[in-house]
């Protein structure tokens, strides 16, 4: 084995106890690879080819395993890589999903409407119903227009689990609310 060969095992080792230097050296090293199998994903988005790689180097400092190898490196790496920008692109496709929900106007808790009194009547006690961390966040939702994340970053959960609780809320109030003009 040659010095170099040593040199890049050391380096490896280093990296996975956490040494900054050695990792600074590690994604020297590495960030053009990273950066081409990355952008087979995304081509041409360079933007989103970066956020790749940082994903995959969080990867990297997270759980990086012992490898024998530059050959075992290289597949680990590549399989890291692969699924960074999986994960990446899923997050990205939910949050833009969620995005367009909210921004159509049937979905959309702040359009302005004017009810008649009995309407009012139904719909605050059909929100009654809902359990008061769900009529929060619908009241905030609506109140504010606030993003699922804006809304996470003060109640806790994640964006994705806010948006569920809110469409799972509405989604009960309609069938409240159809049940109630049914009966009339």
């Amino acid at each position: 084995m040659s010095t170099a060969e040593y040199r890049k095992r050391d380096v490896v080792s280093a990296v996975r106890l956490a040494d900054e230097s050695s990792f600074a050296e590690f994604y020297g090293e590495w960030f053009g690879t990273v950066f081409a199998w990355s952008m087979e994903f995304v081509k041409p988005d360079e933007h989103l080819a970066l956020d790749i790689v940082q994903e995959t180097m969080i990867r990297v400092i997270r759980s990086l395993p012992a490898l024998d190898s530059h050959a075992a490196l290289v597949a680990w790496l590549r399989a890291a890589n692969r699924s960074a920008a999986i994960d990446l692109l899923r997050r990205r496709l939910a949050s833009q999903t969620r995005d367009r929900a909210a921004a159509r106007p049937e979905s959309s808790l702040a359009a302005p409407f004017a009810p008649q009194e009995d309407q009012l009547k139904g719909l605050l006690a059909a929100l009654a119903t809902l359990s008061p961390d769900d009529q929060l966040l619908l009241r905030l939702r609506a109140d504010s227009n606030a993003s699922f994340e804006q809304l996470a970053s003060s109640l806790g959960g994640t964006p994705d689990s806010l948006y569920g609780r809110a469409r799972r809320a509405l989604a009960r109030l309609r069938t409240l609310l159809s049940e109630d003009a049914a009966d009339a």
